[in-house]
């Protein structure tokens, strides 16, 4: 369980990191992670610099600790003829999501309105179709590579390290100050899904595929599809895996995907 520790260390890295760019900037120190919009730009641009930083850096330096090196640690885990699991991940997230939202839209719980002009919805899914990589190409690597496969390697039983590590996942996503920690149920359930997709196939593209296509589908439909639904039972805007029809059919992928790849 000491890759655990790892990870809250290159968390108190991160804030010591933030706290060091504040006093920079001459701003008052936070206890949370992120920017406000009354900082300044050239803040915003450091702290998101410092907080990509820390993460890669930490996914880097964890094999030497291991008396390894990056590229021995993680070349088994990108497999290449499991590759096409990567895009069989994504068409599934997408399809799903594309259910649910209908579902729900059907259900009069959301609604089709255009929150922003044309170029600027373009714009922004343009750039939700670029963080569905750079993000899982960071986060997979650590939650499922680093944190749960150390867990797995080191002898911890499934049933632990796949909780373990999908709370872990859930609890970072909140270093950020936040309106609602209800999503953190959703995120630990998608951490879950992810947890069995690397469990059963021992290499990251599957949970790639599926974070991926998540997050793309998540970025687009926040430009066009406003919520009045119960958050309970649809989620939000920013987390919208949040609500209970997103929940249960995460567990039903989560069981289908245990089946499918059991041997």
């Amino acid at each position: 369980m000491w890759v655990i520790l790892y990870l809250f260390g290159a968390l108190a890295v991160l804030m010591a990191l933030q706290s060091g760019v504040l006093l920079l900037f001459r701003q008052p120190l936070q206890w949370t992670f992120g920017a406000n919009s009354q900082q300044p730009k050239s803040l915003k641009l450091a702290l998101k610099g410092v907080l990509q930083g820390t993460l890669i850096g930490s996914i880097f330096l964890f094999p030497y600790l291991q008396g390894s090196t990056p590229g021995e640690f993680y070349g088994p885990l990108f497999a290449r003829e499991q590759a096409h699991l990567f895009l069989v991940g994504e068409g599934i997230a997408l399809a799903l999501l594309a259910l649910i939202y209908g579902i729900e839209t059907a259900c009069g719980w959301l609604y089709w309105k255009p929150r922003w002009p044309v170029q600027k919805a373009v714009s922004k899914s343009t750039l939700s179709a670029l963080s569905s990589f750079t993000v899982v190409a960071v986060e997979e690597p650590l939650f499922r590579g680093v944190i749960l496969g150390t867990m797995l390697a080191s002898g911890v039983p499934w049933w632990i390290a796949i909780p373990v590590s999908a709370v872990v996942f859930s609890l970072a996503h909140f270093i950020r100050k936040v309106k609602t920690y209800w999503p953190a149920v959703g995120l630990a359930v998608l951490g879950i899904w992810l947890g069995v997709a690397f469990y059963k196939t021992r290499t990251l593209w599957l949970p790639m595929g599926l974070h991926s296509g998540g997050i793309l589908s998540i970025g687009i439909h926040r430009c066009f599809l406003n919520y009045r639904g119960p958050e309970r039972l649809v989620g939000t805007q920013t987390f919208p895996i949040a609500g209970l029809i997103s929940i249960g059919v995460m567990l039903a992928g989560s069981a289908i995907t245990w089946a499918l790849f059991s041997r």
